[in-house]
């Protein structure tokens, strides 16, 4: 039971991070955008297609969240 408690805690943790990268993301084009002079902003999406670099962060984010919970239970 503790570990399906840790596993959840870990997919917990990169839902939590997933929105709160969305949320900052959003509210840094918008301020980024406000302080722009000409109104627009060059972004480039696929700067953030580097499947082995979200891979790697999820993989941490999750195992943060378990051995968090798994240590907290124990």
């Amino acid at each position: 039971m503790i570990y399906l408690e840790s596993s959840l805690a870990g997919l917990l943790a990169v839902v939590a991070a997933a929105i709160l990268l969305v949320i900052v993301i959003a509210v840094g084009l918008w301020v980024a955008s406000r302080s722009s002079q000409t109104g627009t902003v060059g972004w480039d999406p696929i700067s953030l297609a580097k499947p082995w670099a979200w891979l790697t962060a999820v993989l941490a984010i999750f195992l943060v969240g378990f051995f968090w919970e798994f240590f907290r239970l124990s």
